[in-house]
């Protein structure tokens, strides 16, 4: 699998925090929190989503929503960290948070997106029929009747008053009438949510981890 080039800097940075063996598993899935969806990337060793969710007794494997895939890497660890550097100006919490009142505190809370960052779910893409209301054009013509019929009594209103009022009150009325005929009508557009776009190597690196096949004990959905 082509990985995208990290800076020298990066890989300085990188060896301080690697951990001895940088094999293992790396991940996108869903979760369904209390606070909401949300989205994690991120690094295993344990065998599916399901078993490192459930370490430390929180209950967070009843979390899992739906696991994009959980793809098998000799440098697993390395993946992972290449995807949250390119994507962490976009995190949901922040690099370093540990906030006890949202999702997975000091348990990989970092790792979260609020949105489906490597545009995997492939349901928020799914092409939607949009109906929405219109007003018509109300009777231009008879509208048009009316304002000539209130112009020709307020000309005639200095030599006949009563035959001119005549006139305005009746273009008053056939002006009212066109404008009250004004009706709605549904438009239906087929509209599409916009996957999110990333430099090609990424792309390239996302598309590779996803076609891999997932284990079938990593796709499973816990049930409360």
């Amino acid at each position: 699998m082509a990985k995208p080039h990290a800076s020298l800097y990066t890989r300085f940075k990188r060896w301080f925090r690697r951990p001895s063996n940088s094999a293992g598993n790396v991940y996108y899935a869903r979760l369904t929190t209390p606070q909401g969806l949300f989205y994690k990337i991120g690094f295993t060793t344990k065998a599916s989503l399901v078993d490192r969710m459930a370490y430390g007794g929180h209950g967070d494997e009843k979390l899992i929503d739906k696991v994009f895939f959980f793809t098998q890497l000799e440098d697993a660890w390395d993946v992972e960290q290449t995807l949250l550097d390119h994507l962490s100006k976009h995190r949901a919490f922040g690099k370093y948070s540990n906030n006890p009142s949202q999702p997975l505190g000091g348990r990989g809370q970092s790792e979260l997106f609020a949105s489906d960052i490597l545009g995997l779910d492939a349901a928020l893409y799914a092409p939607q029929e949009v109906t929405t209301l219109e007003a018509c054009e109300y009777d231009s013509d008879q509208a048009a009747d009316g304002c000539l019929g209130i112009f020709i009594g307020i000309v005639l209103a200095p030599f006949t008053l009563g035959f001119s009022l005549f006139f305005i009150f009746g273009g008053l009325m056939e002006f009212i009438a066109a404008t009250k005929k004004r009706t709605v009508a549904e438009k239906k557009e087929i509209v599409r949510r916009p996957r999110p776009k990333h430099p090609e190597e990424i792309q390239v690196l996302i598309d590779s981890l996803s076609e891999l096949n997932i284990p079938a004990s990593a796709q499973e959905k816990t049930e409360a």
